[in-house]
């Protein structure tokens, strides 16, 4: 069947951040639930937006008593412009149906994945992205129900959370960062976000840095 053999990389090749979307997806269950989230509404999120980045910053800021206006910009995730137009020219036409498809889990991890695939010769990327979004879908999802059924017994300073996601971001992007390319993206990123935290108020500095740093992976060439 044409395109199985890339659909089943994209699996193996996913198979390990699998395990560390799962426990984010945990993280993220038991701090919604911590936040006043039903097991359903945290459910509801991880299906419908399928951001981690836009459901942390969201729950904090729902906990500080953010403007809706900003919350709203929060979950717009501007970097997937710059990701989308990336993964587009990488994968050429596709019918409307398939674009969609791919469009609505565009996340970092998969995106990363796809983009190295395509440098190392994968035939069918169309198939190869969706083996790695199934895999990590289903793994944010069911470590969100995890997390969120048992959340009301989790203490998240207790346990650390707060450290857990900067050590979680740094294990998911370490191995994609290879080529000289991928090190000034990775210093952008790091120099944009120092610049938003010192600039910008919350609801925008996670969107604003991770824009910066997509644009500049867009369009930066060997």
């Amino acid at each position: 069947m044409p395109g199985s053999s890339s659909f089943r990389r994209g699996i193996r090749d996913s198979i390990l951040i699998f395990f560390a979307i799962g426990a984010f997806g945990v993280a993220f269950g038991v701090l919604a639930v911590d936040a006043g989230f039903s097991v359903w509404l945290a459910l509801l999120a991880s299906v419908v937006i399928v951001s981690g980045a836009a459901q942390f910053t969201m729950i904090g800021l729902l906990a500080s008593g953010t403007a809706p206006v900003l919350l709203a910009a929060t979950g717009l995730g501007l970097r997937h412009l710059p990701m989308s137009a990336t993964l587009a020219r990488l994968i050429g036409p596709q019918p409307l149906r398939t674009r969609l498809r791919l469009a609505f889990i565009l996340v970092d991890e998969t995106f990363g994945l796809t983009v190295h695939a395509a440098a190392t010769g994968v035939d069918d990327l169309v198939a190869y992205k969706t083996g790695a979004d199934l895999t990590l879908y289903s793994g944010w999802v069911a470590g969100t129900v995890v997390g969120a059924w048992f959340g009301e017994a989790v203490d998240p300073a207790a346990v650390g959370l707060g450290a857990f996601f900067g050590l979680m971001f740094l294990g998911l992007a370490a191995p994609l960062v290879r080529r000289r390319r991928d090190w000034v993206v990775a210093l952008v990123a790091v120099a944009a976000t120092l610049a938003a935290v010192a600039w910008l108020p919350a609801a925008w500095r996670l969107t604003s840095a991770a824009s910066v740093a997509a644009l500049i992976g867009a369009f930066l060439h060997e």
